[in-house]
């Protein structure tokens, strides 16, 4: 449980950095942090999947 709140946020920090990145014209900054924070919002639905689902 512990583990999935905290790629809840740190899937949130990576999107605010970057969004911040593209408002800042960062386009190398932005094109890492997007395919990381994708990753990340992946990694992070999977997780919440298997806390709701489980394998019961």
């Amino acid at each position: 449980m512990y583990m999935t709140v905290i790629l809840i946020i740190s899937s949130i920090l990576a999107v605010i950095g970057a969004w911040k990145n593209k408002k800042s014209d960062n386009k190398p900054g932005f094109l890492i942090g997007g395919i990381f924070t994708i990753g990340l919002i992946g990694v992070t639905l999977l997780a919440i999947y298997d806390e709701i689902v489980g394998m019961q």
